[in-house]
């Protein structure tokens, strides 16, 4: 067998390179290490991908809705029309009891929240219901006056700003007056 010539080994230029390789390994920034549980159990292998082009179906929020609606609507199918009905004998008996002043000032303070916490939405909501409303008054029009007389449609304009004397009561003077004239009787 032939035998190489021993090489010759430069001690100088070794260290040189060590000292290189070591600036370079200080310089970099070393990750903090992450805190970690210990693994309960092993992490399952993922599967191979068998075709790089196909991914697999991850399903949206609402077609998980959607098909758990429609899951519940087949194993009980007397629940959709409870649940329909609720919606609407709810919102009646609150009306009927709360009274139609009260139930006012409820959906009013409800909407300037919702316009504080989204005016976007609160505009487009607003604009949505005096669409719905020119277009049932545009229906009353059609009508007979003496049928819609009496019917007023709520106005969801802005309210422009009253003066003080306006928002006093006119006729608080009035029962005032009339309550002394009664009280001297």
């Amino acid at each position: 067998m032939l035998k190489s010539p021993p090489r010759e080994i430069d001690e100088a230029t070794i260290d040189m390179v060590v000292q290189a390789v070591m600036q370079q390994e200080a310089a970099v920034p070393r990750p903090k290490p992450q805190k970690t549980l210990p693994e309960i159990a092993p992490a399952a292998p993922e599967a191979p991908q068998e075709t790089q082009g196909k991914t697999r179906y991850q399903p949206k929020w609402r077609h998980s809705a959607a098909i758990l609606a429609v899951a519940i609507l087949i194993g009980w199918p007397g629940l959709f029309p409870l649940l329909l009905g609720l919606a609407i004998a709810l919102p009646v008996i609150a009306y009927l009891t709360l009274g139609h002043d009260r139930m006012s000032e409820v959906v009013a303070a409800v909407f300037d929240r919702f316009r504080r916490l989204d005016p976007v939405r609160a505009e487009i909501l607003r604009g949505w219901a005096m669409r719905r409303v020119a277009g049932i008054e545009r229906v009353l029009s059609w009508l007979p006056e003496r049928w819609t007389t009496g019917l007023y449609l709520p106005d969801f304009r802005d309210a422009p700003n009253s003066h003080d004397k306006m928002r006093l009561d006119p006729f608080s003077r009035f029962q005032a007056e009339q309550a002394e004239t009664s009280d001297a009787r």
